[in-house]
């Protein structure tokens, strides 16, 4: 259960929640394009770079599972970061987007919507944070 949801938060960033993979290097604004704009681009970057975090954390769990190593600390940090990186990655694409964001006909409204299942539906942070505290104070590593 764990590893589905958690492979279900990592999907969203990389789709591209502005809608095309170019979208935001040919919109402009104020006369140049959005990745021109230093918070645009930082935005951007932080959603690549949060979103690979959560990946390799993910495959990390996947594998020591495939090996029958014990790994509900490593599933329990996926899912919990996995969940965080998807809405992170949801609000600041929405943000990119500005007031178009709301709009249903773009892409980024219905990622929006699916990135806040898992905090929603699986309780991520909450019960995912009891998880990992309760087995970093048995000796996790």
């Amino acid at each position: 259960m764990k590893a589905r949801v958690t492979a279900s938060s990592i999907w969203m960033p990389p789709r591209g929640p502005w809608g095309s993979p170019n979208a935001p290097s040919s919109w402009v604004q104020f006369g140049k394009t959005l990745i021109h704009f230093p918070r645009v681009a930082d935005k951007i970057v932080m959603m690549a770079v949060e979103s690979h975090i959560a990946r390799q954390i993910t495959y990390f769990a996947g594998r020591a599972k495939g090996a029958g190593r014990r790994c509900d600390l490593e599933a329990g940090m996926a899912k919990l970061l996995g969940a965080r990186v998807a809405w992170a990655a949801a609000d600041n694409a929405l943000q990119i987007h500005g007031g178009n964001g709301f709009a249903l006909e773009y892409p980024i409204s219905r990622v929006l919507c699916d990135a806040r299942i898992p905090n929603i539906f699986e309780k991520a942070a909450e019960i995912q944070a009891q998880v990992i505290a309760r087995r970093l104070l048995e000796g996790g590593n």
